[in-house]
């Protein structure tokens, strides 16, 4: 049985949408207008930056892994609800840092609710190379390729954040402030090194497409 890609498109995007909105939301008003008020408040806004990059690049990713099959299974599908359930945990772990800016534990929880979403998203894009399969479409069976290529640089990538994760774990042993900031600002590195790495095999493809 395949369902309406449109419909889950659809669905994904709204999802997505009330996320970004949930976040804006917990930004915190001033409680004053002194230099320690609005100080606080900037720093909320670039916490919410950082989450709405993180969340954005996903949007991306999503949009384009099914721009390019015409049918999803029901295997997708629940692939799909995973990967939105541990996407619609950022607001949490973002309003966690928000009010406790200088604990490390929501930091390290943030970092582990991204490796997640990595992980299901990785998940959800075998689900959806395994439908690409069945339709045995030329077109598509290149397609597969550019995806399995970039599986390949997503996992390396997945291994890269493991470590750092471990690394800026132990150096918060002796420098708490630092590691906050690393663990914060990490997930957007994985995302735009992601997006390049995406990007990067997509042109290949191209390149190869015009050489012939």
């Amino acid at each position: 049985m395949d369902i309406s890609k449109n419909r889950l498109e659809a669905f994904s995007d709204g999802v997505i949408a009330i996320i970004i909105t949930i976040m804006v939301l917990d930004i915190p008003m001033p409680k004053s207008f002194t230099f320690n008020g609005i100080k606080t408040v900037l720093t909320s806004f670039f916490i919410y930056f950082i989450s709405f990059i993180v969340v954005g690049s996903q949007w991306f990713k999503h949009n384009y892994l099914f721009s390019i099959c015409n049918k999803i299974s029901i295997k997708v599908v629940w692939r799909n609800i995973l990967y939105l359930f541990f996407l619609s945990l950022m607001p949490y772990f973002t309003r966690l840092i928000i009010e406790y800016p200088k604990q490390v534990v929501p930091a390290i929880g943030y970092d582990i609710v991204f490796l997640l979403l990595m992980l299901s998203y990785s998940f959800m894009q075998h689900g959806v190379i395994e439908s690409m399969l069945k339709e045995q479409n030329k077109h598509f069976l290149n397609k597969i390729k550019e995806r399995r290529a970039n599986q390949k640089f997503q996992l390396i990538l997945i291994i890269i954040f493991v470590i750092f994760v471990g690394l800026i774990f132990y150096l918060s042993l002796y420098n708490p402030t630092i590691s906050i900031v690393f663990f914060v600002i990490l997930p957007v590195i994985s995302s735009l090194s992601y997006l390049w790495g995406d990007s990067r095999f997509n042109q290949d493809a191209r390149n190869k497409r015009i050489n012939r």
